[in-house]
């Protein structure tokens, strides 16, 4: 069985549709979380979205380590 992730299955949203919501209204992922309801429940689409909004993807064939919404400031 091939993997392939392309949605947050807590909301049954795709990437590529919250991905289009964020860019549109320039949102940040806490503001797409807070407007869309990803990121809220398991958090597994955390990762996946936010290298997303870095790199355009919109599906991914592996993995990502599980990440909380929020990353800790680095001083």
């Amino acid at each position: 069985m091939k993997l392939w992730i392309d949605k947050c299955y807590c909301i049954n949203e795709t990437f590529e549709s919250l991905l289009d919501q964020a860019r549109s209204a320039n949102l940040t992922l806490n503001q797409l979380a807070d407007q869309a309801g990803c990121g809220l429940h398991c958090g597994w689409c955390v990762a996946y979205l936010r290298r997303g909004l870095q790199t355009g993807e919109t599906g991914f064939d592996y993995l990502l380590p599980k990440e909380p919404l929020e990353l800790p400031e680095v001083e």
